[in-house]
């Protein structure tokens, strides 16, 4: 079949599920409920990440057989859906999560051989071999993805629109640099799965209560997906594309999960106790409704990973995007130590805006 017919069958089997499964997860426990951190509207099942999954599954599986190297990231995936399940219906510990995780990372790497072993011209003095590190630099990578876009997953349509933009960028470098056509279509089917899925996670007009949740399952899974599709498009035979241009593919949910880390360390706290300090909390305080900020994210996404494919099929010098990178690095850091003022300001210009005649209460900053 043609990329555009398994895509369109990805994406309404993935939906399918998500219909057949409300049930059988209220019945079974498979729900998130509402808690001091998760402020939705009744107990939501948490079938998002299995029918992503089933929906690309049934799609890629036909197709590729069992052959290298889409098996490993077939078994990747599954057991990170698996240990995903596993943590929605039971609670796992951050660090023993992180432990399979990395456990999980590695044997993908080992098992696929799929590698970062050059980080590129970064300071304009020749190519940066890994070597010895290449496997462990690769897990590292791969481990932080897949929390990134665990910790995405904290508002309607943040995690799931991401993965769709990540993986149709990741499509469109791989379709301009000659990667293999089974990763291009992977990315585009995976987007599509991922499509189905949101048709009952966005915050749509026309229907006021949502009907299912990523979970831990699927934000792991797409996650660990995403690592290895990027490592795979930017390591092939024929790739040209820089690195670093990938790295600006992922910078938004990269960045918001560095930055949360370094933050948790230095106040002595595990880098994943809970906070409301993600990018998505912080554009909420301004005043955004959900939809306002996951659009404005996505488009952040979309314009960052836009930047990094045309900075390289222009050529532009490598030193200079790496340079630029490390800004929004620190820019990612900073955000929230620049948020107290931003929300003063913000309540300043509220309480200045008349509405019907009369000036707003002032908003008492928390």
């Amino acid at each position: 079949m043609e990329v555009s017919a398994t895509s369109g069958v990805a994406f309404l089997a993935s939906a399918l599920v998500v219909c057949c499964l409300h049930r059988p997860a209220m019945r079974t426990g498979l729900v998130d409920v509402p808690n001091a951190r998760k402020r939705h509207c009744g107990a939501v099942p948490l079938t998002g990440g299995l029918a992503i999954f089933l929906g690309f599954m049934l799609v890629v599986l036909p197709q590729a057989g069992m052959r290298l190297p889409l098996a490993p990231l077939l078994l990747g995936m599954t057991a990170m859906l698996l240990l995903g399940l596993y943590d929605d219906l039971r609670d796992v510990a951050a660090l023993r999560k992180l432990v399979m995780q990395i456990a999980i990372a590695t044997g993908l790497v080992m098992g696929s051989g799929v590698e970062i072993n050059v980080l590129g011209d970064l300071f304009g003095l020749g190519r940066i071999g890994l070597g010895a590190f290449s496997l462990p630099f690769t897990v590292l990578c791969m481990v932080l993805v897949i929390n990134a876009i665990n910790m995405a997953d904290g508002l309607d349509g943040l995690a799931g629109g991401a993965v769709a933009i990540i993986c149709l960028l990741l499509a469109l470098v791989g379709w301009l640099d000659g990667a293999p056509s089974a990763l291009v279509a992977c990315c585009l089917i995976l987007a599509a799965a991922t499509g189905g899925f949101l048709l009952f996670n966005y915050r749509l007009p026309v229907r006021h209560r949502l009907k299912a949740f990523m979970g831990d399952s699927g934000s792991m899974m797409l996650g660990l997906a995403v690592a290895w599709l990027a490592i795979a498009i930017a390591t092939a035979d024929s790739a040209s594309v820089y690195p670093v241009s990938i790295g600006w593919i992922l910078i938004i949910p990269a960045a918001d999960t560095l930055s949360l880390f370094v933050r948790r360390l230095q106040r002595g706290r595990s880098p994943f106790a809970p906070d409301r300090t993600h990018f998505h909390h912080l554009l909420s305080r301004l005043g955004l409704s959900v939809p306002a900020t996951v659009a404005v994210l996505h488009g952040l996404m979309l314009a960052s990973g836009l930047f990094g494919v045309l900075a390289w099929h222009y050529r532009l010098p490598e030193p200079l995007l790496f340079v630029a990178l490390c800004l929004v690095l620190v820019g990612g850091y900073l955000a929230p130590l620049l948020a107290p003022t931003l929300y003063r300001w913000h309540c300043r210009r509220r309480t200045r805006r008349p509405v019907s005649g009369r000036a707003l209460p002032p908003v008492v900053s928390p």
